[in-house]
């Protein structure tokens, strides 16, 4: 017991002149002769560990320096009568790693430097030489990771460790070149309410980001509802690849465990290309939201599933260049009649069932109880050959519309009122006909008085409808041919503006004779002025012109005063000087659209800096007249003057 206890200075001491040997033939760059010497420098450590270190355990501690449980892992491997904290030993090892470098055996490095961790984990240098392997292999963040945790070893035992700053000054160098993948670190309840924010598409590419994401994104029962919304926008220059479209669908459906909710598909003909609407329709059979848009043109859905049935769909959209045929949208009617709260076709089909205006379309449609908004339009190109259809079927089978926006078909105002007496929102386009026929004088009813909202285009207000008496108005809009008398005006404007529910003005064009009279002088009357009024369109003047006279100025700054709360105003192509726009906005107003010709880019940038403003050379996307699907119509028949077109 004796000897053996006096043997281990003298093997140390051996080591430790093994070891100098070995760094001056280091210095003198004879790198395999140098690893033989720090090799036997290593065993003769008096702590017997032959070796070195534990190998067997590097891949646990690797993965515990990524996880941030270093300290966890080296408690439960490697008992204390396995390590060694002994100079020599400890200075062996790390010049033994340092030769291997130099011969370009990284791989070796890193394995030796693991160990090594396992062998002291309170020794910095191990850290140190650790650290070094790792950026040597590109591995910054796993690097960053050691140093942080190595760093809390150390301090625990040495706080005051010489080495401590070098490694800190490490760690701080390479946290700038770390990347961090909050995914897999974050609560999942964080991923998802981050990835909410994103849209469909960009969603989808995040699928490629690496496998871990992929990983969460399509097997996190958390996050499965960010499947259950997909919106696909295809053009004819960028769109996935088409062979791939049913299959693509597919799985997609499977990360959201075949519970899609919305669909929105803008570019119909290429989804389409390589999968049958039928396919998709049997696919998507919880569907609450269905869109269908075709950019490029007409394109007619042909065929469903001969059952098909969706008992959740609340909202029907077959928008711009979507034409179903007559019995593919008596078949979609039928699947969701029971549910259905929305309804919009803007290419109605031709039926040639109908005989009659007199009949309701399609008769196998189910009554549509549920039915609050419904848009309808005619194409025009068919108005050559087709009877213009009549609102009447709808009517009938859907008795409790509030909102209803009609284009290019025949309708009765009367009844109109009469049969939707909940109808608070209504939209009548320019191409829309109103019924003259027998019979339509003998319906009683007229507009609703709590209509909330009324849009009109036409040209004159006599042609279409009694001027109504409507005092809870929130957004009125018209556009006429022929602009409105004072008498006219005030009595469609005046008692929504008198009992303060009036936000939105659009009459296009302003009655201008309202502002001036015969010399020029201003004559606004009194009872136009409102504290609730926040959107107004003012057109017209150009075309009378009174934009050269400096009274016009003046009459439109006290017409905007009127209303302390006005913030969007639309001027269209009126000519009105950048002085003027920004006299607006000193007085509050935040938005003015416009389609002027000339540029107004040192006005946008004036607005913008001192006011937070903006000049937008666009219309007024709120506008049901402006509504996206209805391009076709918009392009062939509004023929309003220049001044006048919104």
């Amino acid at each position: 017991m004796g000897s053996s206890e006096g043997s281990a200075p003298a093997r140390e001491a051996a080591g430790s002149s093994v070891l100098k040997k070995g760094l001056e033939l280091y210095a003198q760059e004879d790198y395999e002769a140098a690893a033989k010497l720090f090799q036997k420098a290593i065993s003769s450590c008096s702590c017997q560990i032959h070796g070195g270190m534990l190998l067997d355990s590097n891949e646990d501690i690797l993965t515990g320096i990524e996880n941030n449980q270093l300290k966890e892992v080296l408690s439960t491997l490697t008992p204390r009568s396995k390590r060694c904290d002994k100079q020599v030993h400890i200075r062996a090892l790390d010049s033994l790693i340092a030769t291997y470098e130099m011969l370009f055996k990284l791989d070796k490095c890193l394995n030796l430097a693991v160990g090594m961790v396992n062998l002291a984990p309170r020794e910095p240098k191990v850290y140190l030489r650790l650290g070094k392997i790792l950026r040597l292999k590109s591995k910054q963040t796993l690097a960053y990771h050691m140093y942080r945790q190595g760093i809390e070893l150390v301090e625990r035992k040495n706080p005051d460790h010489s080495l401590l700053p070098k490694l800190r000054a490490q760690r701080d160098r390479v946290a700038t070149l770390a990347a961090f993948d909050p995914i897999t670190k974050f609560p999942i309840e964080l991923v998802r309410m981050t990835f909410e924010f994103l849209d469909f598409k960009t969603l989808c590419r995040c699928l490629r980001v690496s496998k871990a994401w992929n990983n969460i994104l399509t097997k996190s029962n958390t996050l499965r509802d960010l499947w259950h919304v997909q919106t696909y926008k295809l053009t004819q220059r960028t769109h996935p690849g088409i062979r791939r479209m049913l299959p693509t669908f597919k799985a997609y459906n499977k990360y959201g465990k075949n519970a899609l909710r919305e669909l929105s598909i803008d570019g119909l003909s290429h989804f389409l290309q390589w999968c049958k609407f039928s396919q998709v329709m049997e696919i998507s059979q919880q569907l609450k939201v269905l869109k269908l848009r075709e950019p490029r043109g007409s394109f007619e859905l042909e065929s469903l599933p001969p059952k098909l049935r969706l008992p959740q769909l609340i909202n029907l959209s077959l928008g711009y260049g979507v034409r179903p045929r007559p019995q593919v949208l008596e078949q979609l009617i039928t699947a969701c009649g029971s549910s259905l709260e929305e309804l919009s076709v803007f290419e109605l089909p031709h039926c040639a069932r109908v005989a009659s205006d007199q009949v309701p379309w399609y008769p196998g449609w189910v009554k549509l109880e549920k039915l609050k908004v419904v848009r309808l339009a005619y194409p025009n190109y068919e108005l050559r050959v087709d009877p213009v259809p009549n609102l009447r079927g709808i009517i009938e089978l859907a008795p409790n519309v509030e909102e209803a926006w009609i284009d290019n078909l025949t309708y009765s105002s009367k009844l109109l009122m009469a049969k939707w007496p909940k109808l608070q929102n209504i939209f009548i386009g320019n191409c829309a006909r109103l019924c003259t026929g027998v019979g339509e004088g003998d319906v009683e009813g007229g507009y609703n008085e709590h209509m909330r909202e009324l849009h009109f285009e036409g040209r004159s207000v006599q042609s279409r409808f009694i001027l109504p008496q409507l005092r809870r108005l929130e957004r009125l809009s018209i556009l006429l041919h022929t602009p409105l008398t004072t008498s006219e005006f005030e009595t469609i404007v005046r008692p929504s503006i008198e009992s303060g529910t009036l936000r939105e003005l659009d009459i296009r064009p302003f009655p201008v004779h309202m502002l001036f009279g015969s010399l020029f002088k201003i004559v606004i009357p009194d009872w136009f002025r409102s504290e609730s009024l926040t959107y107004l369109s003012i057109t017209g003047l150009t075309v009378e012109n009174l934009c050269q006279y400096k009274q016009c100025d003046e009459g439109l700054l006290t017409l905007v005063s009127r209303f302390p709360n006005l913030r969007s105003i639309d001027i269209s192509n009126e000519q009105f000087s950048d002085a003027l726009l920004a006299k607006f906005i000193q007085r509050g107003v935040k938005i003015i659209y416009h389609r002027a010709k000339q540029s107004k880019a040192d006005l946008q940038e004036w607005a913008a800096t001192h006011y937070n403003a903006q000049v937008i050379s666009r219309p007024p996307p709120h506008l049901p007249s402006m509504h996206p699907d209805r391009q076709r119509f918009f392009n062939d028949h509004l023929q309003f003057s220049n001044t006048e077109l919104p």
